[in-house]
């Protein structure tokens, strides 16, 4: 037998059925959450797809009328497929919201614009049925949450997840890439699964994608009594194709040398630049310190230069010689220094931006 203090707990875990009213208060919660993080990102489009989501919200609550308390599963084919498609963008708006913390400014504001892309085709999506296909998040193939695809040179595989993608007994759903303005695109994905849930995609390594809007139309197909598979409406996402931000770190190493007994002397600084940093990896560079046989400690001032322009400065750090020095500079990178191999790291950080792939 069960003990009555797990019976309680399973039946707590038991989450209210999802209502219209429920998901006007959730849209409501997310859209003020996305204009505050518009102030910390005053050039990017979060301003307006915070709008955006205040109109979608009047229109689903004059859809769903004197029936926004009931279950959205015993609603009218169009007031459930507008609910649930509301109700998918605010999950997007969430994952936005969580994996933009620590990235770059122009990450961001990348990461922004998908967000805003992703808004602004699903307002435009029309048409219902009995199982509305909806897309709530792109993800990496180890579930990050994904807004911005590089080209990197390398094969790329992500996923749509979401509610209705597939039905078992229809064929695999169609899907075509499109820009923002539903032009086709030159580079279409490749599927390499299907389920309800999740459909996986695959970008070849010599992929040279556009950058801009990289818009996923899904059409499934739900097979119904007497007439067949027949196409369910469109289930759209989107992610931003934008090129690698650019960080320029210039370094200033002084080394404090013993020059003899109890007399310790202050090098010149050992002054150069970082090869560029790109986003991903590590870049290194080797530092002569030939000049300082016995050196007594190391000190290190840096300087970062982003592609916007804006410098941040940092340090000077001080260590032991026998020790290395780690900082952190903006947008989740770190720089070290290691003694014990004379070289300069610049490296992602564990907080860098994740939902750029």
């Amino acid at each position: 037998m069960l003990a009555p203090g797990l019976v309680g707990s399973a039946a707590a875990q038991i989450a209210p059925r999802l209502t219209g009213a429920a998901v006007v208060a959730e849209l409501e919660v997310a859209r003020h959450e996305l204009a505050a993080r518009a102030v910390s990102l005053p050039h990017s489009s979060l301003g307006a797809t915070s709008e955006r989501l205040a109109g979608m919200a009047d229109t689903l609550r004059k859809t769903l009328g004197g029936d926004a308390g009931k279950p959205l599963d015993i609603l009218d084919a169009s007031a459930k497929a507008s609910a649930y498609r509301v109700h998918a963008l605010v999950q997007r708006v969430k994952a936005f919201l969580d994996v933009s913390k620590g990235c770059l400014d122009a990450d961001a504001g990348a990461m922004a614009d998908a967000l805003a892309s992703t808004v602004a085709q699903v307002a435009a999506v029309s048409g219902s049925a009995k199982l509305p296909p909806v897309i709530d998040g792109v993800e990496t193939a180890d579930h990050r949450s994904l807004f911005v695809l590089r080209n990197g040179g390398k094969e790329m595989t992500f996923a749509l997840v979401g509610a209705n993608l597939l039905d078992a007994q229809c064929e695999d759903p169609v899907i075509t890439a499109t820009d923002a303005q539903g032009r086709r695109q030159e580079v279409q994905p490749s599927v390499t699964g299907v389920s309800p849930n999740r459909i996986e995609l695959k970008l070849a390594s010599d992929a040279r994608l556009q950058s801009g809007s990289y818009v996923l139309h899904v059409v499934p197909k739900h097979k119904a009594f007497l007439v067949g598979c027949t196409a369910q409406p469109e289930a759209v996402a989107a992610v931003q194709v934008a090129p690698p931000v650019k960080v320029s770190v210039s370094y200033a190493l002084t080394a404090t040398c013993r020059a003899g007994k109890g007399v310790e002397q202050v090098m010149p600084p050992i002054t150069g630049t970082m090869p560029d940093f790109a986003g991903n990896g590590t870049v290194s560079q080797q530092i002569d310190t030939a000049g300082c046989t016995d050196p007594v400690s190391y000190a290190i001032s840096v300087k970062a230069m982003f592609g916007d322009g804006h410098v941040v400065p940092v340090g000077p750090i001080s260590q032991i010689a026998s020790a290395g020095i780690t900082t952190g500079l903006p947008g989740g990178l770190t720089l070290s220094w290691d003694p014990s191999v004379r070289q300069l790291f610049v490296r992602p950080g564990a907080t860098s931006c994740k939902g750029v792939y």
